[in-house]
Order: structure tokens, then sequence, then C-alpha cells
């Protein structure tokens, strides 16, 4: 246990296996902020899908022609990775763990991180937890790069309004700047529609006052 305590706060998992023989506390921890970073940031995808400045082009086939929303191809390869990557994580969880660690009951995105991050405990202890480390880090980036410099920040806003939710409301936005959030959700996966975003408002004025 010292050794761990020799190494610099700032430590992966490569560093504090091979000491502990398994994931340290301290990499569990910041895994479970990465996973629900990774969340955030897969959920403000949801605009880099159409290009700051959405570009229309026509398409013709025969005698008739539609007109699209040019999507980025980037937000759209990055997003099926994240996807794919955390469903094959969570597959191993279930295929090994068998009937300890009960399936996702969705495929949805908030699913998939919320049982990762229950099962951390678990996966610190496998032999592959190195690569789960560093796969997430990957992911990470990929977004960093995504989006370019700068962060997301998320802030509370009360209860979910979807009727018979308790779930708890937030926003994300640019660390950088800016006064309207890119999305609101609470923790049970409702999308509150920008349209009611001025309900919560309204809601948060009489709180305080």
């Amino acid at each position: 246990m010292h050794e761990v305590r020799q190494l610099a706060d700032d430590h992966r998992s490569r560093d504090c296996v091979p000491l502990c023989g398994r994931i340290c506390a301290k990499c569990v921890g910041r895994l479970h902020r990465e996973l629900r970073a990774l969340l955030e940031l897969y959920e403000e995808s949801d605009q880099a899908l159409t290009r700051a400045t959405p570009h229309l082009r026509e398409r013709v086939s025969g005698s008739r022609s539609t007109v699209g929303i040019v999507l980025d191809d980037n937000a759209v390869a990055l997003r099926a990775q994240v996807a794919d990557v955390l469903a094959q994580w969570a597959r191993l969880v279930v295929d090994e763990r068998r009937d300890r660690a009960p399936r996702p009951r969705e495929p949805r995105m908030d699913s998939l991180v919320r049982f990762l991050r229950q099962q951390l405990p678990w996966l610190a202890g496998h032999p592959a937890a190195i690569d789960f480390d560093e796969e997430v880090a990957e992911l990470l980036t990929a977004f960093g790069k995504l989006f370019g410099p700068g962060q997301v920040r998320r802030f509370p806003l009360g209860s979910c309004l979807e009727p018979g939710c308790d779930g708890a409301l937030h926003g994300v936005m640019s660390a950088g700047g800016g006064r309207v959030p890119s999305h609101v959700t609470c923790d049970a996966g409702h999308a509150l529609p920008p349209h009611q975003w001025m309900r919560v408002a309204d809601r948060l004025k009489g709180e305080a006052a």
C-alpha cells in the first residue's frame, strides 16, 4: 500500500496495476468521473452532428431531388465508436459475471455508462483493466479533437419535468463561455426540448425568490 502513495497524483492504471495487482482506488474514482464526462461529451456531440454552419446539398435521383442537412462524418463515426467500445466492455462483464451482473436494460449510452460505472470495482481487478482505462482515455481524447480546445461544464436545474420521473435535470454548456446550454437532460435519460427550457428557468426564479 505504501508503494501506491509514491505514485504521482495524475498516474494512470498502467502505473498502479503492476504495484497493486489491480487498478487502485484513486484510478477507480478517476474512471468513474471520466465515464460520466464521456457520457456528457457524447450527449454534447448531438450538436456536432450538424456542422456549425449547416450546409444544404441537393441530391438528384432520377427526376426527383431532395435537400437535406449534411452530417458531420467525424461526429457520426466517433459516436458509433463510443457506443461500440462501451457495448463491448459491457458484454465482457455480462459474459464473465453471468447472473451476478444483469445485462443493461437498454442499449442506450446512459444505460451503458451507468452499468460500467457500477461494475468498476470488478473491472478494476480484471486482467484487461489497463486496456479499459486506456480505451476510455482515447475516447475522451477523440472528443477533445472533435470539439477543439475547451471543456464542457454541467450544472443542476432541479427536478425533471417528465410526469412520474424523479430524476434531476442538468444542463451542459461549454466551459469557455456562453449563456445557453447545448442540451438539457435528466439522470433517467429524458431530454428536455429547447421550447421547455423557459419553464425550467421560470421555476428556478420562483424557487430563488
